[in-house]
């Protein structure tokens, strides 16, 4: 067990940890919450370190007074080797369903009937079942509406540093995909598998998402993505994020055969409007609505075939499969008025789709400073000219 408990250093000091897990307790108390219980993965490794592959639920229940996390028997070397909590409890792996009731009533088996156990009902991390045990537990459930990940939206500097560092496998993977694409017989699947390979290859976490390829009219349907299909002349937009820790660093970029033509060429200016805004307005103190008005009106009425979502932006950093969208809907919109807050880092997917024919992705992930965004990824938002390089 020492040699497990030493086998990986952990990505952040004991202090950080304990900050965090302060933090999270005093909003718990504001919300008059005896008990809490964490099913988000990613949420889990913010507040105590644990992290696996293993996908079955394994909650973290935290008191004002002790951590406890509840794996399968088989996840106890995981949990030995990353988590940072006061108690470590387990049952056989063989029925995880089980397991999960077994874990609940565990964790408010002796609880009064008064205590007020919050939980997040809103995501799909939390399993059904899961509320449904704790409704017939005797004990009041509360939502604790985005509790840890509302504590999330806000990075440490080393949170900072740890986007910074994927933000330069964000930029392997970049020059990746320019040099596949500029190979005889390139397909959307051969850019795409370089991307992975450049991300990996010097990485110790894998993205959450991605990487997405696709090329010619398919690039116009939104979230379609690589299928062995040759490059098009015109527009192959990219999506991917490097890692680090899995904290992550997304950007779009758009490689381009041929010459721009005049749609091609609206895209990109909308792309690069809505980019531009969003880094000269996001400042501490900002409404989130108050960016996106500002982006809204760089772009103008946009043309009758172009879709867009108008989300300026959302929060990135931490985050678990399936995507690296993975914390408090917190966007760049014109309906959130909350201010943005210095530490926070957000990615703006600035895509644009002339529906069904073609599609310009640029973006950015940035941090919010003191005196405005700053931002981590590397390059230009701009569409790169497959003409231009060889290499």
């Amino acid at each position: 067990m020492d040699s497990v408990a030493t086998a990986e250093p952990r990505p952040f000091t004991d202090a950080e940890y304990e900050a965090r897990l302060d933090r999270i307790r005093r909003r718990m108390s504001r919300l008059g919450l005896d008990v809490l219980m964490v099913f988000r993965p990613s949420s889990i490794e913010y507040v105590c370190g644990y992290h696996t592959a293993e996908t079955a639920p394994q909650p973290l229940v935290v008191t004002d007074t002790a951590t406890t996390l509840y794996v399968p028997d088989l996840e106890v070397g995981r949990a030995l080797a990353s988590a940072r909590v006061d108690h470590l409890r387990y049952c056989a792996y063989s029925d995880a369903l089980q397991g999960l009731r077994m874990f609940l009533d565990d964790a408010v088996g002796g609880l009064p009937r008064t205590e007020r156990v919050g939980i997040e009902t809103a995501h799909t991390s939390t399993p059904p079942r899961a509320v449904e045990a704790l409704a017939g537990c005797e004990v009041t459930v509360v939502d604790a509406d985005h509790l840890v990940e509302r504590e999330r939206l806000v990075l440490s500097p080393a949170e900072i540093r740890c986007v910074e560092q994927a933000a330069v496998a964000t930029r392997t993977g970049e020059r990746a995909a320019v040099v596949a694409a500029c190979e005889s017989g390139a397909t959307d699947s051969s850019v795409a598998a370089a991307i992975a390979a450049a991300l990996i290859e010097n990485a110790n976490s894998v993205s959450a998402w991605g990487p997405v390829v696709v090329t010619g009219a398919r690039a116009g349907i939104p979230h379609s993505s690589w299928r062995g299909q040759p490059l098009s002349t015109g527009p192959t937009f990219l999506e991917f994020a490097g890692t680090h820790h899995r904290y992550h660093a997304p950007v779009m970029r758009t490689v381009l055969r041929g010459r721009p033509d005049a749609v091609d060429r609206v895209l990109a200016e909308l792309s690069r409007n809505a980019v531009a805004a969003v880094l000269a307005h996001a400042k501490p103190g900002v409404p989130c609505s108050q960016v996106a008005a500002h982006a809204s009106e760089s772009l103008g009425p946009l043309p009758e075939d172009v879709v867009f979502h108008h989300l300026f932006g959302y929060p990135v950093g931490l985050a678990h499969k399936p995507h690296w969208m993975d914390g408090v809907p917190f966007h760049i919109t014109g309906d959130n008025h909350e201010p943005l807050q210095e530490g926070m880092v957000f990615h703006i997917p600035g895509s644009f789709r002339s529906f069904g024919r073609r599609c310009v992705g640029l973006s950015q992930t940035f941090v919010v400073e003191r005196d405005g965004a700053r931002v981590l990824t590397h390059g230009p938002a701009d569409i790169v000219e497959l003409g231009e390089h060889t290499s």
